[in-house]
């Protein structure tokens, strides 16, 4: 069994985040790919993802087929006074989604989470695998 993360755009952002973040901020990369742990432990999967920044109702957790899907979003606050102006900004306002594979022991059903101090805690049940069971063909 396994859980794979999906390769997606925002991953290549990362890039520019470490490399050249000055880069990203000038040219305005939508989207971010939030640091995240995925841990296997005896009977499931934990995946840890840092939201920094982000609220509760703006997480939304789905799974269609094999696929695990986080979305989050943080939105904008330009409050300032007259006369402020921002020097400097790191801060990122927006979307992502992180989408994961999932292997054929796992029951959506028994997927849970938790949101607790700016990390998304994921638990995945492991079940048994299923057998494949072998039909015979007759040959005539």
């Amino acid at each position: 069994m396994s859980l794979v993360p999906r390769e997606s755009w925002p991953d290549l952002f990362s890039v520019f985040d470490h490399d050249f973040p000055s880069l990203r901020s000038r040219f305005n990369m939508g989207g971010f790919s939030p640091k995240l742990d995925i841990i296997e432990k005896d009977d499931k999967f934990e995946v840890q993802v840092e939201l920094p920044g982000v609220d509760k109702k703006d997480i939304t957790l789905s799974c269609k087929g094999k696929t695990l899907t986080i979305e989050a979003s943080t939105s904008k606050n330009d409050e300032t006074k007259e006369g402020d102006r921002v020097i400097h900004k790191e801060r990122y306002e927006g979307k992502m989604v992180r989408s994961f594979t999932l292997g054929d022991n796992i029951r959506q059903e028994d997927i849970d989470a938790s949101f607790s101090d700016g990390i998304l805690t994921v638990t995945i049940p492991k079940t048994e695998p299923k057998r494949e069971e072998v039909n015979r063909i007759e040959i005539k």
